[in-house]
């Protein structure tokens, strides 16, 4: 690109040249095409964590380690010749030409699903396998709503009647991992409002073991995000204030894409929750002994019901905070 707009200021310069020349006066040089680059300056997303509790996730960050590659700027472009946007000959740094960040490419990545390699109705191989498929069931790669990156998306259809419709992943040579801590980050998109009623819609548990012991399970209850952890006894919603002010905690709206992001840490008994890039405080914990989890699963367990679709798109496992990107 820059060689072209020397070319043309060259041209432009001999042009006049000759001119001044034919007119006996002084040459004058080619002023160049040049022009400022527009670049792409996409910013992430996040930052209003689909609040409406008092005391759900409003101040976020308060403690964990800062989400890696969440500013996701493309280069801004300069003032040049014919410069290109984003990350071109004149412009400034990006990930590629637009300056998007991929949304399996941030630091610590242990493993990460984009489903983009997976053709509409593929079966599933290692390390994901299915549970609970059964009647009209059903988990496919898909393409019928606009995914949260590309084109595909996994969905996962629960049967009225199944208990279980579950998209699980295990491999060991990622999961359980040395230190005992890790991140998760999946994004989500429900097909209806969040349920009154209790259920679960990601799990983290042993793969000997499933459902067993100090199982993680996050879902729903009382219309917002809630997590317990070995059952009943260990339960934290979003707004663990609800039973005295009513107010609803964090919820995902029906139709749109939302970050879920989780840190399970066996060593220190701790977890962390964040959506949308914003800190869950009441559903920080600290203290309370879990295993060291090497099976998550990704789908529908119903309790309470209805059922309801879940998108699933961009799931990454990372040694230090994912991010939204």
């Amino acid at each position: 690109m820059r060689f072209r707009a020397h070319a043309t200021a060259l041209r432009t310069a001999l042009l006049l040249s000759l001119t001044a020349c034919a007119a006996g006066g002084p040459g004058t040089g080619g002023a160049g095409d040049a022009g400022p680059a527009d670049g792409s300056d996409t910013t992430a997303e996040g930052g209003d964590a689909r609040t409406s509790g008092a005391t759900a996730a409003g101040d976020g960050g308060e403690s964990g380690s800062p989400a890696s590659g969440r500013d996701g700027s493309g280069g801004d472009g300069s003032t040049g010749a014919d410069a290109t946007a984003g990350a071109g000959d004149a412009g400034g740094s990006g990930s590629n030409d637009a300056g998007v960040t991929s949304p399996c490419s941030a630091p610590g990545l242990l493993f990460c699903d984009d489903f983009e390699s997976l053709p509409l109705g593929a079966v599933f191989n290692a390390p994901w396998s299915l549970v609970g498929v059964a009647g009209t069931s059903a988990i496919t790669v898909d393409d019928s709503v606009p995914a949260h990156s590309g084109t595909h998306s996994v969905l996962t259809h629960p049967d009225s009647d199944s208990f279980q419709t579950l998209l699980v992943y295990h491999d060991p040579t990622v999961l359980p991992v040395a230190s005992e801590r890790f991140y998760l980050r999946a994004q989500i998109r429900f097909g209806a409002p969040m349920s009154a009623g209790h259920n679960t819609f990601l799990i983290a548990d042993l793969f000997s073991a499933p459902g067993a012991g100090m199982t993680t399970r996050v879902g729903e209850d009382n219309q917002m995000l809630m997590m317990s952890v070995g059952g009943d006894a260990n339960t934290f919603l979003s707004n663990q204030s609800f039973y005295q002010n009513g107010l609803p905690g964090i919820q995902f709206p029906a139709g749109d894409w939302v970050c879920f992001e989780m840190m399970s840490d066996a060593s220190s008994g701790s977890f962390d929750v964040w959506v949308d890039g914003q800190e869950v405080p009441d559903m920080r914990v600290t203290n309370l002994t879990h295993e060291n989890y090497d099976t998550l699963r990704f789908g529908f367990e119903k309790y309470a019901g209805p059922v309801t679709d879940i998108w699933w798109d961009d799931i990454a496992i990372g040694t230090q905070q994912v991010g939204c990107n």
